[in-house]
């Protein structure tokens, strides 16, 4: 059911933690804010969310022994989220089997994204060079973050639990919007609302204007869908927003509402494929019982967070300057060919691995790598019942200059 913004605008309660959603689309230009459509919905886990802090310190200039003055910090704008694999088993292609907010996610975690199909191939072949906008929407607050992009994913593939993928990145700057009532003849770009809602309102944050006649509510024709205005200024009583002067805002006769932006018909894949169906593949080592697999990407990104003049990430956002590590874990219980799979790590081998969440021969996400080098483990033995190797290591390129070292590949 579609938010009725108006009706949670009356409502005494709290606002409710399940009423959580993300919104992610592609910028055109790094740190400049674009609005989500319907389809950059996602489903995601609890846990996620956006985090944004101005951090500071007491001033040490001398004042005797109380506090006097703060001296701030740069703002630091984060987020992480958590989701399923929700991939359309009735796609005909892999092109159409997973969301486009997804796609945007490998894209900006891997850099490569080649959609000449008919698979969907992320790959580390050119450092990220992607941003996006991301919305956290609740029902009575909304934090929305431009300049966003992924630092790590890690991705868990476990044989008695949910496949899943945790997200974790960073953006410019978030701005925050609730929802305020106004009923009165709004001019100009000026929304005259009820004392202190006003500051309900971080200049900078995208609103839109609802309308709610007879039990109906509807978009104003100043924010048309995916249209919505930024906010310019805020006092007690005003909300000012940038664009054309208002003409459909009055609420003299039917009051209006200034609500976060936000697409009123949100759509997403709604179909886990949670690791009852699979395969891991380890070259040289047929037939074993994989417990887990698991993939750690970690971007190891420069933030730009020392630009003079800036409150925050500054420049180009970040700088892909450092290596991209990925971390690949197994779990498999030991017999006499995990024994010789181990006593071969003393030799350091690269191993072949291919990990295959879904239907092998319909639509599915296949991990790919090719050479990973692995620690010696150490083991301990439980008091019963089998003797789980825990597998640690790292991926490598195939030969100097490739870039081959993961592949991520929906069929």
């Amino acid at each position: 059911m579609a938010k009725i913004y108006p009706l949670i605008y009356a409502s005494a309660n709290d606002a409710i933690a399940l009423e959580q959603r993300f919104y992610i689309k592609e910028e055109v230009t790094r740190g400049t804010m674009v609005f989500p459509l319907n389809t950059d919905f996602l489903f995601h886990l609890p846990g996620g969310s956006i985090g944004f802090e101005q951090p500071f310190e007491s001033s040490p200039q001398r004042s005797g022994r109380h506090h006097s003055n703060i001296i701030k910090k740069k703002k630091v704008s984060s987020f992480t989220l958590s989701t399923y694999f929700n991939i359309d088993e009735a796609a005909i292609s892999g092109l159409l089997a997973i969301d486009t907010p997804v796609k945007l996610l490998w894209k900006s975690l891997l850099g490569v994204e080649d959609a000449t199909g008919p698979d969907l191939v992320y790959n580390a072949g050119t450092a990220p060079n992607a941003t996006f906008t991301m919305y956290e929407c609740g029902d009575k607050w909304a934090r929305q973050t431009p300049g966003g992009f992924i630092m790590g994913g890690n991705v868990q593939l476990p044989g008695d639990g949910e496949a899943t993928t945790e997200w974790s990145g960073n953006g410019k700057t978030t701005y925050l919007a609730g929802i305020a009532k106004s009923v009165t003849a709004n001019a100009a770009n000026i929304i005259t609302v009820a004392a202190g809602e006003g500051f309900r309102y971080t200049v900078g944050a995208a609103v839109m204007i609802i309308k709610y006649i007879a039990g109906v509510q509807t978009l104003s024709a100043d924010t048309p869908a995916a249209t919505p205005r930024r906010v310019t200024a805020v006092t007690s009583t005003t909300v000012t927003v940038d664009g054309a002067v208002l003409a459909d805002a009055s609420g003299v006769v039917d009051p209006v509402y200034l609500v976060y932006h936000e697409p009123l018909a949100p759509v997403a894949i709604n179909n886990p494929v949670t690791g009852l169906v699979g395969d891991v593949t380890i070259v040289g080592l047929a037939n074993q019982c994989v417990r887990s697999l698991g993939l750690n990407f970690q971007n190891n990104h420069e933030l730009v967070d020392y630009c003079f003049g800036e409150d925050g990430l500054g420049g180009t956002l970040f700088v892909p300057g450092d290596r991209l590590t990925v971390e690949v874990t197994m779990s498999m219980n030991l017999n006499h060919e995990v024994l010789a799979f181990f006593i071969g790590l003393l030799d350091f081998p690269t191993k072949n691995i291919v990990g295959v969440l879904g239907n092998v021969a319909g639509r599915n996400v296949t991990f790919t790598v090719p050479s990973a080098r692995f620690m010696i483990p150490a083991f301990s033995v439980p008091d019963t019942g089998s003797i789980p190797v825990e597998f640690s290591g790292t991926a490598y390129e195939t030969a100097f200059g490739l870039a081959d070292e993961v592949e991520v590949r929906y069929n």
